[in-house]
C-alpha cells in the first residue's frame, strides 16, 4: 500500500497548453498538508502569462500491485470504472467518458486510464485507500494510471495565469482504513464542508410519464392523476417528463401532440387531486429549435466561433446532434431564469427534474473567457436554484457529479431503467457503488420502479405498427424491487396507475414513505446489503448469477426472520443464515425486529 510519506515524495509539475512541461522556476505547485488533507495552489513566478493545460499534483511509480482492484468515478452519471490497475473497465452501459461523451484526450492521456475526482483502491487483505478531491468550485480532478504508475491531475482548461498570479486548486484527501464505507462517509463530510448540502424536508415520491405514457397526452396525465388519488395518493406527484416541449431549448413552446399547453395540463393534474411536477433539460439545444435560429450567440462555440455540437453524446443522425446553452452569457442565463420562473409561477411546479446536465459542463468556447466549464455549469444550476429552489425540490439527472455538489436536493445515480435483466442488473451495479451518497450529499434517485409488464407500440420505417413486449422475469422483478429498497432514496413509479395490479400497488405501499436509509454492503462484491430501519434490520441478498446459488451471511445473535414483502415468518436463526438455491437473477429481502419492537 501507498503511505502518505510516499505520496508526498511523488513529483509535481505544470503542463502547458503547447504540451510542454513548465520549468519549476516559472511555475510552481505549492502544497500545504493538514494531516491527510491537502490544499494546493499553482503560482506563476515568471514575468509572462502562461496558458495552463493541467497541474500534476503527484506523478510516479507507487507500491501498488498492478492487479490491485479499484473503483473510480466517471466525470458524470453514466460513467463509472472498476477492475484492476492493469485491467480497468467501464461499469456502465455507455462506456468511457472519452468514447461515448467525447471528452477530449491529449498526449498526456496516452496509454493511461482515467477516472474522475474519486479513486478507491482495495489491495487484497490490506484494507482500502481513498484518493479524492474534496471540492469542485473551478476545476475537475483526474486520476490516471497504468499498472503501478499513477498521476493525480487538475484540469486547468487552457486558462491563462498572469505573471505573478496564483490559483487555489481543489482540496484533496488521502485516507486509509479497513472499512471502505467509513472512508466514503468521511469524504462526504469533507464534501459537505466545502459544498454545504441543499436540504429538503422530505424524500419526494411520485409517478413519471416517461416509462409508460407513450404518446404523452393531456388525458393520459389526468387518467393517472385520478387513479393515483384513488389507489395510492401517497405518491403525490405526477411528473411531466421530457417530450412536452416542441424542441429542446424551447422550454415554453409545447409539443403539439400533447393536445393542449403545459399550464393547462398542470392545472388539470391539480384539479384531479395530485401535484404537477416538471422536467427541464436546461443546457441542451436542438437543431431546428427557435432558440438556435434566433440566438446562436447564446450557445457554447467551437474554435471557429460557431455553435459547437462536436462534443457530447454522438447521435446516430448528425442533424440531431445537440448544442449547449452557454450560461456565462448574461442573456442566455436570463432566458433560463425566466423560463423556470414561468414554470414555477404560471404552471405551478414545485418539483424540477433537470436532465442531461453534463451538457452544461463540457468543454468549449464560452462568452466569459475566464470561466471554467465547472464555473459555467455551476452558474447555470445556481440560477435555477436561486429562482425556484426556495420552495421547490431540485433533482439532477445525467449530471457531472462533483460539479453538482451543493446545488440540488436529489440526484439520479443510475442509467435509465428498462423492463429487462440488462438494465435491472446494470443499474444495481451502478447504484450500489453510490449508495454512500444517499442522504449525505443529496437524496439518491435510483430511477423509477417498474412492476408491470408492458408492450410499447411503435411504427417501423415501412409504416407498420410493431409492439415491443417486456422480457423481464418474475425473479428479475424481485431483484429490481430489492434494488430500489436498497437505494434508500426516492420512490417514483413508472407504471400506468389505472391498470396496475393490486399486488403491485401493495409493493409500492411497502416502499412508502421512503426509508432514507441506503443498504451498507458487507464487501465490494455488493451481494449482502444491510439496512438499518430503526425498528427493523433488513438484509438484502442479490444473486447476479445466471444459475441458482446458495448464500450465507453473518447474523449477530438469535433472531426470528421475516420476509420483507409479505411479513411471513421465515424462522429463527442464530449467528448465521444460509439461503439455499436462491434463483438466478433474483433477490431476497429479510428482516428482524429490534429488541424494543419484538
Amino acid at each position: 500500500m501507498l503511505t502518505l510519506d510516499e505520496l508526498k515524495k511523488l513529483g509535481s509539475c505544470v503542463r502547458l497548453s503547447d504540451y510542454t512541461t513548465a520549468s519549476e522556476n516559472e511555475l510552481v505547485v505549492e502544497k500545504s498538508w493538514t494531516d491527510h488533507l491537502l490544499q494546493a495552489r499553482v503560482v506563476n513566478r515568471s514575468d509572462r502569462p502562461k496558458q495552463l493545460k493541467e497541474v500534476v499534483l503527484f506523478a510516479g511509480n507507487t507500491p501498488y500491485s498492478p492487479d490491485t482492484p479499484f473503483y473510480g468515478e466517471g466525470y458524470q452519471m453514466l460513467t463509472q470504472y472498476g477492475g484492476t490497475l492493469t485491467s480497468p473497465f467501464p461499469i456502465g452501459a455507455y462506456g468511457t467518458d472519452w468514447d461515448f461523451f467525447r471528452l477530449p484526450r491529449t498526449p498526456f492521456h496516452k496509454n493511461l486510464w482515467t477516472v474522475y475526482n474519486l479513486l478507491l483502491l482495495s489491495p487484497e487483505q490490506l484494507g482500502h485507500q481513498l484518493l479524492a478531491f474534496m471540492s469542485c468550485h473551478r476545476f475537475s480532478g483526474e486520476f490516471r494510471f497504468r499498472g503501478s504508475y499513477m498521476e493525480v491531475i487538475m484540469d486547468m482548461e487552457d486558462l491563462t495565469l498572469e505573471a505573478g498570479g496564483s490559483w487555489d486548486l481543489e482540496e484533496f484527501v488521502f485516507s486509509s482504513g479497513p472499512d471502505h464505507n467509513l472512508l466514503l462517509e468521511d469524504l462526504a463530510g469533507h464534501l459537505n464542508r466545502n459544498h454545504p448540502r441543499l436540504h429538503y424536508p422530505e424524500i419526494p415520491t411520485g409517478w413519471c410519464s416517461y416509462y409508460c405514457l407513450r404518446p404523452m397526452t393531456a388525458e393520459g396525465f389526468y387518467d393517472n392523476a385520478r387513479a393515483m388519488k384513488q389507489r395510492i395518493p401517497e405518491l403525490r406527484r405526477i411528473q411531466i417528463d421530457g417530450g412536452y416541449a416542441a424542441a429542446d431549448g424551447d422550454f415554453l413552446i409545447p409539443n403539439p401532440t400533447l393536445g393542449t399547453d403545459v399550464k393547462t395540463i398542470s392545472d388539470g393534474i391539480r384539479a384531479n387531486g395530485m401535484e404537477a411536477a416538471g422536467y427541464i433539460s436546461p443546457f441542451i439545444v436542438e437543431p431546428g429549435s427557435v432558440l438556435l435560429q434566433e440566438h446562436p450567440d447564446w450557445l457554447v462555440q467551437d474554435e471557429e466561433g460557431k455553435p459547437n455540437n462536436g462534443i457530447g453524446q454522438k447521435k446516430k443522425s448528425p442533424d440531431k446532434q445537440w448544442y449547449m446553452l452557454d450560461t456565462t452569457h448574461p442573456e442566455a442565463l436570463n432566458y433560463l431564469r425566466s423560463s423556470v420562473k414561468t414554470m414555477h409561477d404560471d404552471w405551478g411546479w414545485r418539483y424540477f427534474k433537470m436532465d442531461f446536465l453534463q451538457y452544461g459542463g463540457l468543454p468549449g468556447k464560452r462568452y466569459d473567457k475566464n470561466a471554467t466549464r465547472i464555473e459555467a455549469f455551476r452558474r447555470g444550476i445556481k440560477a435555477i436554484v436561486d429562482e425556484v429552489g426556495h420552495d421547490s425540490f431540485i433533482l439532477g439527472c445525467n449530471a457531472p457529479f462533483w460539479p453538482l455538489l451543493g446545488l440540488v436536493h436529489g440526484n439520479r445515480i443510475t442509467n435509465d431503467i428498462a423492463r429487462d435483466w440488462k438494465h435491472v442488473s446494470g443499474n444495481a451495479k451502478e447504484q450500489f457503488r453510490r449508495n454512500w451518497q444517499n442522504d449525505t450529499l443529496w437524496y439518491n434517485d435510483p430511477d423509477v420502479i417498474v412492476l408491470e409488464r408492458v408492450t410499447f407500440k411503435s411504427r417501423t420505417i415501412s409504416g407498420e405498427i410493431a409492439g415491443a413486449t417486456s422480457v423481464i422475469s418474475d425473479q428479475e422483478l424481485e431483484f429490481h424491487k430489492a434494488v430500489i429498497l436498497a437505494s434508500g432514496g426516492m420512490i417514483v413509479s413508472g407504471d400506468l396507475i389505472p391498470s396496475m395490479s393490486e399486488n403491485n400497488i401493495n409493493v409500492l405501499r411497502k416502499l412508502l414513505p421512503p426509508t432514507g436509509k441506503a443498504a451498507c454492503f458487507d464487501d465490494n462484491n455488493y451481494i449482502i446489503g444491510r439496512i438499518d430501519l430503526g425498528n427493523r434490520q433488513a438484509i438484502c441478498v442479490f444473486n447476479f448469477d445466471n444459475e441458482p446459488k446458495d448464500f450465507e451471511f453473518v447474523l449477530e445473535g438469535s433472531h426470528l426472520l421475516y420476509d420483507f414483502w409479505t411479513d411471513e415468518e421465515i424462522g429463527v436463526y442464530t449467528d448465521k443464515v444460509q439461503l439455499r438455491c436462491l434463483d438466478a437473477h433474483c433477490a431476497k429481502v429479510l428482516y428482524f425486529k429490534t429488541e424494543a419492537n419484538k
